[in-house]
Formats: structure tokens, sequence, C-alpha cells
């Protein structure tokens, strides 16, 4: 008993005395018992015990700066840049912090945080070597933005001058690499990244350095071992994966291609993603039942796991492509039936959706979309969807809404770009619009579809060199893309770039398909327009309208380009040739009776029209063409005749619904003419036109509010067009919504591109007097009527009341 009440006092007196060690004091036992662990190799025990550190002495300068040092050695570098600044703020003048957050800002290109900690450093140490590198690299940058050429040089100078006194040094390799890369010769640069490289082997932008300069070099191989390097160093880059298989497209090697994909892929039965760009990859270059027999492999070694279920949704989604619609959503149907709720599954209701859309069955597709939504608000595929009908249906802001959030899981999906350029082209955001359609190209790599969407864009703008590049990157990226060749071709002969023309149109040739090879001929001919070489360039669309046997489109391109050089005889004799080789081809005897019709021979061009009309009742171009005709001649009664029977043939003819809306128009009938016009929008609310009409005529014979509304939802997308008719569509709507001041910034450049249109006229003069601007109102109202002249309009009638009211008062 008193041995165990001796023990009991020790043990009491042994948990006092620990009790009463201070804070300080258990810190530093962490501290050196994590310097013994690090000592002993064991860094994870050793991060263990300097986190404790911190527990009891948040200011412990030493375990702080060695817990931030180790896990720079560790690669963990932003959870380093956060220790490094809390001991930075503990501590301002330790010298060798403010040199590592300088130095892994620079890496990061983080010049604010440089110029920050460099600076510091160089008050502290200016001296110090290392320091003075900082000091070099912040002097050198300045240089360049003031593009200083000389002090550039001179900073170069001493930077090699210190480099033999700190060989390893990256800021001052960084220097030396930037100034190589920026001379006359920039591979002199790759002895420094390798040496860079040496040193930080897993460095992306050295290894990025490298690519460029090796691809600047033309070095095919050499890019495909530095590709092939960076892939293995950072397997989670999906730019880097994409580039690789690019590089195997641009060499041709679609072997190699598909190894690497199947490589990355890995087992069968691994993640379908990577499997998935197999069965793309399979189908662009060896077709689609190759692709097909590639998800049945598939479908067969995951059978009875979702993976299987995916493979077979795919395998539905050829089918539908491919036209067994009703097979392809029964498919789908049958999976969704048995497969247990998850994200994949939502997936598949979305595409489900997307056929069942796709075949008119709207509300069979809101639905799957809803229930979607309903599981998982953030589903991307499902908001990508609803999307589209948001936008279609002009509820701009409910599109963005959604694409918005979807964008939130999907940062760098194009297709929601490109919804979203959609959404706020919609909503009169022209330049919006074009950022979302660049970003597009950007994060698709210079994909086929963005490109092309972002080079017509460009076109538009009137910036075609832009449009160039554009084209040229994504040929790079597509080089067997027939559309992206001819787009560049287009965009290459409006800016008269002769020589790069027509080697596009020996990459064309070289296809060897009817396609290709006509468009190559096409492109030569232009060439030879462009030159002013008329005679050769008809020579040379004669010679393949000569060879093309029963393809029959040279010899309308022919006749074509001869009428527009207003060579009608020539055109005549060709035609004649061409209908003693298939007198019976409907395209080259519409073709003759527009010859004839240009020539004066009204009758013959009229019997031609009838003839094929007679033929085939669903044919609209002679419809039109006589119709044309006849109203030229003012045969209004046999034109009307005409125009009837064609909608009796054919009543859902957008072309010939266009016709009968004008008529319909000029006739008074205002509510039929909407009908017609509505009718079109729905089918294709995209079409600009039509959405112009429509609002034109909402705003113009409807009053109530709802009306007006949905015309400024309609046109919306009108704001910022330069073209006339549309600014004095939307100017007339803002000023019926009580705009007056917002709608004379439309107006204005209305009328001006508009001169001869009295309702144009009569708009900005209306505006005019509702600001009381009255003179301005009176002669623009009179315009509007001397134009108006021997025309029943109600506006005109409208003009006639407000001039006199105008002129009435003092």
């Amino acid at each position: 008993m008193p041995m165990l009440r001796a023990s009991a006092l020790l043990l009491t007196t042994l948990l006092v005395l620990a009790g009463c060690q201070s804070s300080e004091e258990r810190a530093e036992g962490y501290f050196q018992s994590g310097l013994t662990l690090l000592a002993a190799g064991d860094e994870e025990r050793a991060l263990v015990e300097f986190r404790n550190v911190f527990k009891y002495d948040g200011f412990h300068k030493e375990a702080r700066k060695t817990y931030a040092d180790i896990l720079v050695s560790r690669g963990e570098l932003r959870e380093a840049y956060g220790q490094y600044l809390r001991l930075i703020e503990q501590y301002p003048d330790t010298v060798e912090v403010r040199q590592s957050l300088a130095e892994m800002a620079l890496a990061q290109g983080n010049w604010d945080e440089v110029e920050r900690h460099g600076r510091a450093a160089l008050q502290l140490t200016p001296e110090a070597a290392q320091v003075q590198a900082l000091g070099l690299v912040l002097d050198y940058r300045a240089a360049i933005i003031a593009r200083d050429a000389a002090t550039e040089a001179e900073i170069t100078r001493k930077a090699e001058a210190l480099q033999a006194e700190l060989p390893d040094n990256l800021v001052l390799r960084r220097i030396l690499i930037d100034h190589k890369m920026r001379g006359p010769d920039p591979q002199s640069a790759l002895p420094q990244i390798d040496a860079a490289l040496a040193q930080a082997p897993e460095s992306l932008e050295f290894h990025s350095m490298r690519l460029s300069l090796l691809g600047q070099a033309e070095d095919g191989p050499g890019v495909g071992e530095q590709l092939k390097t960076m892939v293995a160093l950072f397997p989670e880059n999906e730019e880097l994966r994409a580039s690789m298989i690019r590089w195997f497209m641009v060499q041709g090697d679609l072997s190699g291609a598909e190894a690497f994909l199947r490589d990355q892929a890995g087992a069968l039965t691994a993640d379908p993603k990577g499997h998935l760009e197999v069965v793309y990859l399979l189908s662009t270059t060896k077709g689609r039942e190759a692709a097909r027999a590639e998800l049945a492999q598939l479908i067969a070694a995951n059978a009875g796991s979702a993976n299987a279920d995916l493979y077979g949704a795919f395998l539905a989604t050829m089918d539908f492509e491919d036209g067994q619609t009703e097979q392809a959503i029964q498919a789908l149907g049958t999976i969704l039936e048995t497969a247990e709720p998850s994200d994949q599954t939502r997936k598949l209701m979305a595409m489900q959706a997307r056929m069942l859309d796709d075949t008119g069955a709207r509300d069979q597709a809101e639905t799957l979309v809803e229930k979607v939504l309903t599981e998982d608000a953030s589903n991307v595929d499902a908001l990508k969807l609803r999307a589209s009908w948001h936008i279609a249906a002009d509820r701009a802001g409910l599109a963005i809404q959604d694409l918005r959030t979807a964008q939130g899981q999907a940062p760098r999906d194009p297709q929601i770009m490109t919804l979203m350029a959609a959404a706020y082209e919609r909503d009169g955001s022209r330049d919006l619009a074009a950022e979302q359609l660049a970003k597009a190209f950007d994060v698709s790599g210079a994909g086929p579809d963005e490109s092309l969407r972002y080079a017509a864009l460009l076109r538009q703008q009137g910036r075609p060199q832009v449009a160039e590049t554009v084209l040229t990157d994504a040929r790079q990226v597509s080089p067997a893309h027939v559309g992206i060749l001819q787009a560049l071709a287009e965009v290459l002969l409006e800016n008269a770039k002769w020589p790069q023309a027509r080697e596009v149109a020996d990459t064309l040739r070289q296809f060897g398909t009817p396609e290709t090879l006509g468009a190559a001929e096409r492109i030569e001919a232009a060439i030879l327009f462009g030159q002013d070489r008329m005679e050769e360039g008809l020579a040379l669309l004669e010679s393949q309208a000569l060879a093309s046997g029963d393809d029959v489109r040279p010899s309308v391109v022919v006749v074509m380009t001869q009428i527009r050089a207003g060579r009608h005889a020539e055109a005549r004799s060709f035609l004649d040739e061409a209908l003693t080789k298939t007198p019976d081809d409907p395209t080259l005897r519409v073709l003759s009776a527009n010859v004839d019709a240009i020539l004066g021979k009204t009758a013959e061009a009229e019997a031609v029209y009838r003839d094929l009309i007679s033929e085939d009742p669903a044919a609209d171009l002679p419809v039109r063409m006589l119709y044309g005709l006849l109203v030229s001649e003012g045969r209004e009664a046999d034109a009307r005749a005409v125009l009837e029977a064609g909608l009796q043939a054919q009543p859902d003819n957008e072309s010939l619904l266009w016709t009968q809306a004008s008529l319909l128009e000029r006739d008074g009938k205002i509510d039929e003419t909407i009908a017609i016009y509505e009718k079109l929008y729905a089918r294709n609310s995209s079409n600009i036109v039509a959405a112009n009409n429509l609002a034109s005529m909402i705003t113009t014979y409807r009053d109530d509010p709802e009306s007006l509304e949905r015309a400024y939802a309609i046109a919306r997308r009108l704001r910022e067009s330069p073209v006339p008719a549309f600014q004095d569509t939307y100017g007339w709507i803002e000023y019926r919504r009580g705009n007056a001041e917002t709608a004379l910034r439309y107006l204005e450049p209305g009328a001006k591109g508009l001169p001869d249109d009295p309702l144009a006229q009569f708009h900005l003069g209306m505006a005019y007097a509702d600001l009381g601007r009255k003179d301005e109102a009176i002669a623009q109202l009179r315009r509007a009527l001397e134009l108006g002249e021997g025309r029943d309009l109600p506006q005109l009638r409208q003009a006639e009341e407000k001039l006199t009211l105008l002129t009435a008062t003092p």
C-alpha cells in the first residue's frame, strides 16, 4: 500500500508539471519533434507535428517556413503560397520569404505580386544576387511594355552576366528565354528552355514554350514527341489530349490517333468518356459502321452495367441520325425503364427529349426536361435544351438564366457558349453574341462548327482578315473538312490572296470527289475572274461543264456567270448546247426560260414555265418565276391565279407563302398577312427577315399592349442592326411603346437609309412631332406624303391629320 501511494503521488506530480508548460513550450516541443521526423524522412508525420505547432503558437516563424518549404517540395504550391503570405504578414522583413513569394508569383504570371514582393526584397537586401535577379525581371517587363528595345537589350546583358554567378536561377533564365523568343532567331531559346526543364521537369509553362518553338520550326516529329511527353506529365489536361489528336490528324496518321485514344481509354470496362472519343474518331475516319461495331463491342463487354446503358443510348442516337427515329426513341425508353435514377439516366432522358423535340413531339419533350430538372436543377443537357426553346420563343432573358446555370457546371462547353450567343443576339446584344462565339471557337480548339459560325460573323462585321485567321486555325485542326476549306477559299478570294486560294483548290482537288473537284474548279475560275481574266475563267468553267456528265451544276454556273457579265447571247448559246445533252433537265429548262425572259422572249419563257408546272406541280421555282414574269408584264390577275394554283399544290411552301404575304398586305388583308408571317416565324424564329416583317406588321396594325410587347420581344434582336429597314422597325416599336427619344436613335438612320420609303419618313416625322421638333416634323411628314402619293395607306391619312394639326398651331 505505501508503494502504491508513492506511485500515485509521482503520477499526479508529473501531470501537474505538464499542465504548467506554456503554449510556447508546447509549440517548441512539437517543432523539435517535427524536425526529428523530417530528418528521418517521415514528411507526413512531420507535417502533422508542424500543424500542431500552430495550434499553440501561430507566430512560430521557423515552423511555418519549414512547413511551407515542405509544401513547395511536394508541389502543393497554392497552400505553400498561402503559408508564405501568412508568414510575411507576421514578419514583413523576411527577405527569403519575399523572394520565394515573388518567384512563385512569377511562375503564375501574377505580376502585381511579383512587383509587391520583389520590390520589398530589393529594399531589404539590394546586394543579394537572387534579389537582383528579381529586380532585373521587373525592369525587363517594364522595358517590354514601354517598347524600349535598348533598355531590354541592356537588361538582357546584365541577366547573362549574373547567370554566371547564379547558373540555376530560373528568374534569369526566364529573361533570356523571352528575349531570344522575341528576337530574329527564336529557336536559339531552346537550350535555355531545356536547361529550365532540367530544373523544373514538370513545368507546364516551359514545356509549352518548347512545344511552341518546335511548331514554329515545323518540326512535326518533334512536336509529336513533345506532346506525348506533356500528355504523360499532365494526363488531366484536356487541351493537350486534343492537341495530340490534332497532331495525329495533321500527320495523316489515323491509326496512330486511334491507338493513342484506345491507350488513353484503357480497358473496355473503364470510364466511358475515353471510349466514346474512340467511337467519334472511328465515325469520322472509318465511317458509321465502324463506330457501330465499336459500340456493340463496348455494350457486350459492359453487359448489365450503367456503362452498357450509355453505349446503348449512343447507338440509339446513331439510329436516330440515320433516320430510324421511332426505333431510336423506343430503344432509349427501354433502357430508361430498367435503369436506376442517376446523373446518367437524366442525361439519357435529355437525349430522348431532344429526339422527341426533333420529331415534333415538343409537349412530351418538355415533360421529360421538367422531370430531369426537378430531380437536378443544374442538369446541363436539360438546361441547354430548355434554353433553346426559350430562344425560339424570344424569351432571351430566361434562356440566358438557364445557360448561366449550365455554365456553372460546364464552364468550357462550346455548345453553351453558342446558345448564349444566340440568346444575346435575340436580345439585340450583338457584341456580347460575338464574344460568346469567339469563346466557343477558343474552347473547342477551333472545332469545325464553332469556327464556321465565328468566321461567318466576322465576315458579316467586315473583318475578313480575322475570319481568315480563324479558318486557317480550323484547317490545321480539321485538314480534311470540306466546309472549312470552302469557307477559307471564299475569304481568301475576298482578300484577293490568289496563291493561297489556289493552294486550297489543290487540296480540294486531291480528295477526288465530284463535289470537291467542282469546288476546286470554281475557285480557280474565281481567281481568274478576280484577275480580270474573264475569257480564261469562262473557258475553265465551260471545260468543267463539258466533263461533268449528267451533273448540270457546272453548266448553271457558266450561264449565271455569263449573265452577270452581260453576255446574254453567249449564255443563250451555251445553254442551248447543254440542253442538247440533257433536254429534260428541269434546272436547265428554268434557266433557259430565265434567259429568254432577259432577252425579251417572254412568250417562250412563259410557255416553258407552264410546262414545268404542269409536269411537277410541287416545284416552286417555276411558279415563282412565272409569277414574277406576269407581274412585270402587268398581268396581275394571271399572276394571282398562278400563285393560288401553286399554293393549292404546295400549301406549306415557304417561298410561295412569302409572296402571298406581300400580296395580301398590298390588298389590305392585314389579319391574313399577319397569320402567314406568324406561320413562317413559328417554323424558323431565327429568320431575321420574318422577325422584322412580323414585328413591323404587328406594330403598324395592332394597338393593344399585349401585341406591342410581343412585337418588342420579337424585334429586340434588331437593336444593333445596321440594316435601315430593321432600324425603322425597331424605332417605330419604341415609339409605339412611348419611348420617342429612344426611337429617334433608330428612326433617323432608318429614314436616311430608306429615302424613298414613305412609311420610314412618316415614322420619323411622328417622332419629331412628339418631341416638339415641329419644323422637322412638318418637313418629314410632307416628304412622306409626296413619296406615298397615289397609295391608299392608313399611315398617310394619319400623316395628313398630324400635318394639319402642326401647321394650324402657331
